[in-house]
């Protein structure tokens, strides 16, 4: 019952703080209001330092078949992952910022804040395995560039796939937002 007054109460704030703005800003300050609602969960699973420890070891899972599949050497050790490079070893963990988490959830906020109809929206859902499975290839990406030029990696890591991931994350909302079907 308080759920369901807490859901009118907000969507009659909504309305009321739409209908002040002008038509043509409305859709727009809508998408902008659902999107950073949609936006408080990642924030507290941030602030409380939530962790879904399944998502991380299916990364880990992925990454490691993925560097098994390419015929890159590697040990594992505790979970750590041990590279050999030149003049000895590197190593790194997949924790649970590896898991392209951030991404999958602002691709999911980006897709419901949408105006569009459900039925595409379940669509644009869809679009979230290709998103993690780009995440997975960033991770073997990243055991690449350390075992041919670990100099490089601190860049990469920090700068190119940082932006990259954003990146994806947009190109597969526009995408989604072009290309599927309403419907």
């Amino acid at each position: 019952m308080a759920s369901r007054f807490s859901k009118l109460l907000m969507k009659y704030r909504i309305s009321q703080l739409l209908s002040a703005l002008p038509e043509k800003y409305r859709p727009a300050a809508r998408f902008v209001i659902i999107f950073n609602l949609l936006a408080l969960p990642m924030y507290l699973m941030i602030l409380f330092d939530i962790q879904v420890s399944q998502f991380v070891s299916l990364t880990e899972y992925l990454a490691r078949s993925l560097l098994s599949a390419t015929g890159m050497e590697f040990q594992v050790v505790n979970n750590l992952i041990i590279l050999p490079i030149e003049n000895g070893t590197w190593a790194a963990f997949i924790n649970w910022d590896c898991t392209g988490w951030k991404s999958l959830y602002a691709l999911f906020a980006l897709i419901v804040a949408s105006p569009f109809s459900p039925r595409k929206k379940a669509f644009g859902l869809l679009l979230l395995p290709a998103l993690y499975a780009v995440n997975i290839l960033r991770i073997w990406f990243m055991f690449y560039v350390a075992s041919v030029n670990i100099e490089m990696f601190p860049f990469v890591h920090a700068v190119v796939w940082s932006w990259g991931l954003v990146a994806a994350v947009l190109l597969l909302w526009v995408f989604w937002m072009k290309f599927f079907p309403e419907r």
